[in-house]
């Protein structure tokens, strides 16, 4: 059966609306996600001259005066990953890569207040919600 005249013209405009807020509802837990990617995903790792780039990366990011933060270099859906087929459980929405990854950890020194940058390749561990990262908790 075939709708006929005003409810045909109210279903249309209801049906769009219903749809328009579906696409505009973006779920908490992306906007977390994409937090958690502004704060700690550099791939490919910016280049800068030796010594600066934890001062560089600290002050784009919004990241000044921070006693440290950690950086992963490896695209952004092999860390997704982690919070499923890449990763194992560990404490209750923590899960631990399965691969190591490449990390810069940039370390605030109090005397000088500039930011040291140690590199490393270790396994890390993340905080995740509806299988997305959102915090990052360690390397190991």
């Amino acid at each position: 059966m075939a709708l006929t005249g005003t409810w045909s013209t109210l279903l249309l405009p209801l049906i769009l609306l219903g749809a328009g807020l579906a696409l505009a509802n973006k779920h908490p837990w992306d906007e977390q996600n994409d937090r958690f990617l502004l704060r700690h995903w550099n791939y490919p790792r910016s280049e800068a001259p030796d010594g600066t780039y934890c001062q560089a990366m600290m002050q784009h990011r919004d990241l000044s005066g921070q006693d440290s933060n950690t950086f992963i270099h490896a695209p952004a859906g092999s860390i997704n990953s982690i919070c499923s087929l890449g990763g194992r459980p560990g404490l209750p929405n923590q899960r631990r890569s399965v691969a190591p990854f490449h990390l810069t950890l940039c370390a605030l020194n109090a005397t000088s207040h500039a930011y040291a940058e140690t590199r490393y390749h270790r396994r890390v561990v993340l905080a995740c919600w509806r299988g997305l990262p959102v915090d990052y908790v360690k390397h190991i």
